[in-house]
């Protein structure tokens, strides 16, 4: 029986009857199950994301994400604390504001901010690292808006909690750590121990990468993205909900 040659993306090599058969795992290399073909053949692996494989197409759309999350949750962090430290958050407390106008207009001009970062981050990768267009310009648009707002809303939360701007810098680099590790940016989610997979759930980090990745490299349909693009928009509701709760007219 002629050989059969094996073609593999990374190793090649010749695979005969027997190996293939002891490659098997078998107990018993004449079982019924185990069918030779009777022609040549060749296995190859075809990759259908990034069949080039480039590394700065899977790491770039997760550092523009890391970049806006450190630009947000800092910037944002120390907006009320430091007025409050200055002691310039008093004049706004006697004005007759309420807290919706009050939570809006410390997060709007940081959503401007922060939608230009995107793009102009987004658009450094497309000049020097040639990355894909998008699927939809409207669907990237929307995860910016979406992911931008989130990280406002939780940097002001953040804001509105701490005492000092040295507090607000350290709960907002605890939040940033863990984001990078347990989002699936680095390491997939499936590598993820399942007693901590649960931790990256709870993560807006990890909605993210899902998205932006799917919109650049994985073309994946918007249906598919609609269970990220939900929890992206809850955990933005639900950060703008508690920063009203929390704040308080009072010093």
């Amino acid at each position: 029986m002629p050989s059969l040659t094996t073609a593999m993306k990374y190793q090649s090599g010749s695979a005969t009857d027997e190996g293939v058969t002891a490659d098997m795992y078998f107990l018993d290399p004449d079982a019924a199950n185990v069918v030779i073909a009777p022609d040549p053949f060749i296995m190859d692996t075809e990759v259908l994301f990034n069949p080039d494989e480039k590394e700065t197409w899977f790491f770039l759309p997760g550092v523009i994400g890391v970049l806006i999350m450190q630009i947000a949750l800092i910037l944002t962090g120390i907006s009320v604390v430091r007025e409050r430290e200055k002691r310039t958050l008093e004049q706004l407390l006697v004005t007759p504001m309420s807290k919706p106008v009050f939570i809006i207009g410390k997060l709007l001009p940081y959503v401007i901010i922060g939608l230009l970062d995107f793009y102009f981050i987004l658009g450094v990768g497309w000049l020097l690292f040639e990355l894909p267009a998008p699927s939809s310009h409207a669907l990237l648009f929307v995860l910016a808006l979406l992911f931008v707002s989130c990280m406002i809303a939780l940097g002001l939360l953040i804001s509105l909690i701490v005492k000092t701007q040295q507090q607000a810098m350290f709960i907002a680099i605890f939040i940033i750590v863990p984001s990078i590790l347990l989002s699936g940016f680095i390491f997939p989610l499936e590598a993820i121990p399942a007693s901590v997979r649960a931790i990256s759930y709870a993560i807006p980090f990890t909605y993210f990468v899902e998205i932006i990745r799917g919109l650049l490299i994985k073309q994946t349909l918007p249906v598919d993205l609609l269970g990220a693009y939900t929890a992206l928009a809850g955990f933005t509701a639900l950060f703008v909900i508690v920063s009203m709760l929390k704040f308080r007219r009072t010093l």
